[in-house]
């Protein structure tokens, strides 16, 4: 967690620090239990890996899952997967369930689901399974990420269906 703390002085992140030491937040179900809040304000920061070793990272609320070809459009990476709990450890430094959402910053594009910067707080993790951080998303906007569109959404009625037929 100290690691985190350090990060956030140095990119001038401002967020509350929470711990929950008799919880793990290493899911977002977990974290939701362990902060008391809805998934929906849960972040997920996730990190992806090309063949070629390029690392792109995603961050949505916990109740979405993130679009892998419209993070590859965005980005114009060819195919993605899931980084493994072992590499996430190894190009961040935190292990997967406490990586930060800013911890990042220096390593690799990073896109922001829309629907993250429409709340009014969200958490995340704080280098830690037992730590989170609550913050305003548009602390964000300072690390240069981009927002866009790159949840899965639930699929929209058919037109005709829309229209009674």
């Amino acid at each position: 967690m100290e690691r985190a703390l350090e990060l956030m002085r140095r990119y001038g992140f401002i967020g509350e620090v929470i711990q929950h030491p008799h919880a793990s937040g290493k899911t977002t179900e977990g974290a939701s239990l362990a902060l008391g809040v809805p998934a929906s304000q849960v972040l997920k920061c996730l990190l992806f890996k090309s063949p070629r070793g390029e690392l792109v990272g995603a961050i949505v609320t916990g109740d979405r899952k993130v679009d892998v070809k419209k993070l590859r459009r965005i980005f114009k990476t060819g195919k993605l997967r899931m980084a493994t709990p072992e590499e996430v450890e190894e190009a961040t430094g935190f292990k997967a369930g406490g990586v930060p959402p800013f911890a990042l910053k220096e390593l690799c594009p990073v896109a922001v689901d829309v629907e993250v910067m429409e709340r009014e707080h969200v958490y995340g993790a704080a280098g830690s399974e037992y730590a989170g951080v609550k913050f305003r998303p548009h602390e964000l906007l300072k690390l240069g990420y981009v927002v866009a569109d790159i949840a899965k959404r639930p699929e929209a009625l058919k037109q005709g269906e829309a229209a009674g037929f």
